[in-house]
């Protein structure tokens, strides 16, 4: 009876891995030939030559090799698909202004029927994305099962919301940005949590426990950045503002600090809800302090992560100006400035997260034990 239950419940499963796998199998196949779609020209290389290789140094005394070279390109869709350009092309070893192409590749560019004035704009690379991001949800699936295909559910929510919030807010030349993500952040806890952990006492703790994470977090940084008058945070680096940029800046902080709050909310509040289904006769002051270590345990890491995934996509940068013999200083300052501000303050939503969560619970779970 157990395993014709087990084998009625792997059924669905069965089918949506089967489902996903020949949408993602189709999904390759057309980025491969679905070049008719695309306004943009696109070109194949059929052929590299005339190459020609330099050595250069500059005032810093940095080497590196300039190649120059003649791309043969035939434009494979539009209205002058057939047609066959000689591009010329230059890159360096460090990559650093244009890439290295081979020939077979697929290029978009930028061509009105000028050969004299036709540019190469980057690699096509669709089927590239579509193969990780297939990858990414199918370790999801597999993994994950329901919860996973829910996680992905929720993903395409929380992002549809976060575009539809920016749409408005640029369309509208709407000034609260602010106000819009706080919408936002509100809108994808409660969406990500439910869909993930259920309708359950537990999730209406995380959802709680994020929030009041998130909210005060951020209500504290903007009184530091009151008092302190935002000094040493560099906004200049936020290019092409056209409103005032703090609350750009705190809206930043606040979608990025979310998953980091909201995924030590959520492993605390499942921590003491197993805790307590487990060893149903635990006092709460012995399972306030089981919460209490298990913040201490995740604590650490967790503001590692933030801290890491906020300064590793400005790291290209500093090596750039650490090579262009910039002073530490300015190098930091001028490319980690706002990162760090931000890993600070999603820090804070951490730490502060832990005791939130474990008071919260404490009130449901004391209120849970009156009630029997």
């Amino acid at each position: 009876m157990k395993q014709l239950l087990q084998s009625k419940l792997k059924r669905p499963f069965t089918m949506m891995m089967i489902t996903f796998c020949i949408i993602f199998i189709g999904a390759l196949i057309f980025t491969q030939h679905n070049v008719a779609f695309y306004k943009t020209p696109i070109g194949e290389i059929t052929q590299i030559s005339n190459q020609k290789s330099t050595q250069t140094i500059d005032q810093n005394k940095n080497k590196d090799t300039k190649h120059t070279e003649k791309l043969t390109i035939e434009i494979l869709n539009g209205k002058y698909k057939g047609d066959k350009l000689n591009v010329p092309h230059k890159y360096t070893d460090s990559l650093t202004y244009a890439e290295k192409y081979k020939p077979n590749q697929k290029l978009l560019l930028s061509y009105n029927g000028d050969e004299n004035s036709a540019i190469v704009k980057g690699l096509k690379r669709d089927t590239s994305v579509v193969f990780l991001t297939g990858l990414f949800l199918f370790i999801l699936l597999i993994v994950g099962k329901k919860s996973g295909f829910n996680s992905i559910i929720s993903l395409i929510i929380n992002v549809t919301m976060l575009f539809i919030m920016i749409n408005t807010f640029t369309k509208y030349n709407n000034q609260h940005f602010f106000i819009l993500m706080a919408i936002t952040v509100i809108f994808s806890t409660i969406i990500s949590l439910l869909l993930v952990t259920g309708f359950k006492q537990k999730t209406i703790v995380a959802i709680i426990s994020t929030l009041l994470g998130t909210f005060l977090s951020i209500g504290i940084s903007q009184l530091v950045l009151m008092l302190t008058n935002s000094n040493g945070i560099k906004y200049e680096t936020m290019s092409f503002l056209t409103i005032q940029p703090t609350q750009i800046f705190l809206a930043s902080v606040l979608i990025g600090s979310l998953g980091a709050v909201m995924d030590v909310a959520i492993t605390l509040t499942s921590s003491l809800y197993e805790i307590k289904a487990q060893h149903p006769e635990i006092s709460l002051r012995r399972l306030r302090q089981s919460g209490v270590n298990i913040g201490k345990d995740i604590m650490g890491t967790m503001t590692n992560i933030l801290f890491f995934a906020y300064l590793s996509g400005s790291i290209p940068m500093v090596i750039l100006y650490f090579k262009n013999s910039n002073t530490v200083t300015y190098t930091l300052s001028m490319n980690w400035s706002l990162e760090i501000a931000r890993a600070l303050m999603g820090g804070i939503g951490i730490v502060i997260t832990i005791p939130i969560t474990i008071f919260v619970a404490m009130i449901f779970l004391k209120r849970e034990e009156a009630n029997r």
